[in-house]
């Protein structure tokens, strides 16, 4: 043995037993104690990007990512998408001047981009689409509303007032756990809608939840007298101004 390392380890060797694995007890810990601090200094820190996404939204954000070579982990229940603390703020400004998450589907941000040589058929059908979109998304923020579906159906007018069809809309609402609407709000929303697109009466408007339950079911004169329609009213009124100006805009583009 080198004389250097026994005239290191001597004055050990020369401590009792029990004095000796004091000592020893004590390294220990303390190399375990470095190594963790090493570990958790070095470990990542992942904070939610996005929580309570729709299944489209969670795929097009990991489609994102991984085209950006960016880390990330998704939560048990598939809904939120976890990313390195650092760079939260700046996906987040990424991927919503992309217009994602689109939280219930398309809206008007399809128009932003011009597609030349679009026919008529399929600009009618992208602008269903967003109404359908921009709906969903408004009644989504009610409390109690996890996800919402809206399907129009907008036939296309005809010359005798006799053989037009109504226009017709169905609604699937996904509530929070233990959480219902009132029945003022279910009237809300479908005055909403109905007042959103033209032509639209509110007995043809059909509201039901995830579990198949029928919340409203043609309206009716209840729905119209309501007095706390007010702000739906007000703002099924700007929609359908909004939605008129982009369509009329792409349409004379």
């Amino acid at each position: 043995m080198p004389e250097g390392i026994r005239r290191l380890i001597e004055p050990f060797i020369a401590l009792s037993p029990s004095k000796q694995m004091l000592i020893a007890a004590v390294a220990l810990i303390s190399a375990v104690a470095f190594a963790v601090l090493i570990f958790v200094a070095n470990r990542t820190e992942y904070r939610p990007l996005f929580t309570n996404l729709t299944s489209e939204d969670a795929g097009e954000i990991v489609k994102k990512l991984k085209d950006a070579k960016t880390p990330y982990e998704i939560t048990a229940d598939g809904k939120g998408i976890l990313v390195p603390a650092d760079k939260v703020y700046e996906l987040r400004l990424t991927l919503a001047s992309e217009g994602i998450p689109q939280g219930g589907g398309v809206g008007f941000e399809i128009f932003d981009r011009k597609n030349f040589g679009m026919t008529e058929f399929v600009q009618k059908l992208n602008y269903q689409r967003a109404l359908q979109g921009e709906l969903s998304r408004t009644i989504a923020q009610l409390t109690g509303v996890e996800q919402a579906r809206v399907h129009l159906v907008i036939p296309e007018k005809s010359l005798f007032k006799d053989n037009e069809k109504p226009a017709t809309a169905s609604i699937v609402l996904k509530m929070k756990s233990n959480r219902a609407l009132k029945d003022s709000e279910v009237q809300g929303v479908v005055h909403l809608v109905s007042s959103s697109i033209e032509g639209m009466d509110a007995e043809h408007v059909t509201i039901l939840d995830s579990r198949g339950k029928i919340l409203s079911k043609g309206g009716g004169a209840a729905i119209r007298r309501h007095v706390c329609l007010r702000p739906c009213r007000k703002l099924s009124g700007r929609m359908k101004k909004m939605s008129k100006n982009v369509f009329n805009r792409y349409l004379t583009g």
